[in-house]
């Protein structure tokens, strides 16, 4: 009797917790259901694509197992589209964090003039891809770019085809991107950098520390996790490249600036490869997932929380 009447008085306590969550768990219902709908339901598909001989002109769509990813490992092309997308995202990431904490350290400080140039410096995050796109076919064009125009006319140099070498479309994409995308990483550094206390940096100056001393025991210690929101952020952005090159070069010369988005692109929508191109994002998703657990693993061992 002792033993019934506790069970009826936990289940009581569940359904009395459960009944007070419920408002709760609600207000969080559309945002899983949008969650299943546009992204857990899309990959369960796309990797069930990747399984099958799909192409958009056959209505008999045979299932072929891992075909594709056995094809995928012997695609020349994949693996030079995917080296230059990992390049590309080494030059972005590398600069775009270095320099954003170098600027953020210089500007957390309130001084004449420093919310303008704030300002600025994000300002070309607010416009469109394409007209970046457009912005970038301006300053490298080896004809009518403004960079050659200035090395021709003023400094009296040869003319760079910035975009029709393969040593330099890469650089010359990463700098455009960097200058299109630098506001953001710069802005979360400059709000990490104002929760570092500031009682830190007068005592390391009390026992003679120099600025640099500051920066390397005080800064990059406190400023870690910040700087791993950073990196992973832009580590997932730029792995996922697609319309910098796809407007700015076409991907050429040949394949030299050619990003694996543009190459699964081009798969599914120009040669009507979906399961193809479906193991192309699978692989790719695959590789930035190990890559953001390395980063993760490496970067919070030396995090100060």
């Amino acid at each position: 009797m002792a033993i019934s009447t506790a069970s009826a008085g936990s289940k009581s306590r569940r359904w009395k917790t459960l009944r007070d969550q419920l408002p709760n768990y609600l207000f969080i219902l559309p945002q899983f259901i949008l969650f299943a709908v546009f992204l857990l339901y899309p990959i369960a598909r796309g990797m069930q694509i990747s399984l099958f001989d799909w192409k958009i002109m056959l209505k008999d769509q045979h299932f072929i197992g891992l075909a594709n990813y056995e094809a995928l490992l012997k695609d020349k092309v994949f693996w030079e589209v995917l080296g230059n997308t990992f390049k590309f995202m080494i030059i972005t990431v590398t600069i775009n964090v270095g320099l954003a904490l170098l600027v953020a350290s210089g500007l957390k400080h309130g001084f004449f003039g420093s919310e303008f140039l704030r300002v600025l410096f994000y300002a070309p995050g607010l416009l469109s891809v394409a007209v970046i796109g457009i912005i970038g076919i301006r300053v490298w064009d080896s004809q009518l770019g403004i960079i050659n125009y200035y090395l021709t006319s003023i400094l009296g140099g040869p003319r760079v085809s910035w975009l029709g070498d393969t040593r330099l479309v890469i650089p010359a994409l990463s700098i455009t991107t960097i200058w299109w995308t630098f506001g953001f990483p710069m802005l979360v550094f400059i709000a990490g950098l104002h929760n570092i206390p500031e009682n830190l940096y007068e005592a390391a100056k009390i026992d003679g520390a120099s600025t640099l001393q500051s920066f390397r025991r005080i800064t990059l210690p406190l400023i870690m996790p910040t700087m791993l929101f950073v990196v992973v952020t832009q580590f997932i952005a730029h792995m996922q490249v697609f319309a910098q090159p796809y407007i700015i070069t076409a991907g050429g010369p040949g394949n030299a600036s050619r990003s694996v988005v543009q190459y699964l692109y081009e798969t599914a929508w120009k040669y009507f490869r979906y399961g193809y191109a479906s193991s192309i994002s699978v692989v790719l998703a695959l590789i930035m997932i190990v890559v953001t657990v390395i980063l993760f693993s490496a970067m919070r061992n030396r995090a100060e929380y």
